[in-house]
């Protein structure tokens, strides 16, 4: 079964990239780009598996972090890997302060840290499924 992650990057090149990388490479998601997060928060009745998140956004306001904020007070159990350009450590500090699964810098070597961090969820939801089941 494909598991759904959401990606929320305004770059179509990134997104296809993304959606590739996911679809084909790693070959066990599906794959839903979103421009902007307000069209992707209207869409989380759908139980994503994953969201991979940038920072900015052009054209509005509000950046990545502001959504982290959001996703994180009203859906805490959906994972969020923050994907951005911007290698800033006081940035870094805050995302993982609001439980972000990770923080990826887009660079040469991002695609294998993308597939870690999905990996680390997976492991995540098969101990928490196990543990859940051990202790009915």
């Amino acid at each position: 079964m494909e598991k759904l992650v959401f990606v929320i990057e305004d770059d179509l090149a990134q997104q296809k990239m993304l959606q590739h990388h996911f679809e084909k490479i790693l070959g066990s998601y599906e794959v839903r780009c979103f421009a902007n997060p307000e069209d992707m928060m209207q869409h989380l009745n759908e139980k994503p598996y994953a969201v991979v998140l940038d920072h900015f956004f052009s054209g509005g306001d509000k950046t990545g972090l502001d959504y982290l904020k959001i996703l994180k007070k009203k859906y805490a159990s959906i994972p969020v890997i923050y994907y951005t350009s911007m290698n800033d450590e006081k940035l870094k500090a805050q995302v993982l302060e609001l439980n972000a699964e990770q923080f990826i810098v887009k660079d040469e070597a991002s695609f294998v840290r993308l597939r870690t961090a999905l990996d680390t969820i997976h492991e995540k939801k098969n101990k928490k499924g196990f543990l859940g089941r051990l202790f009915r």
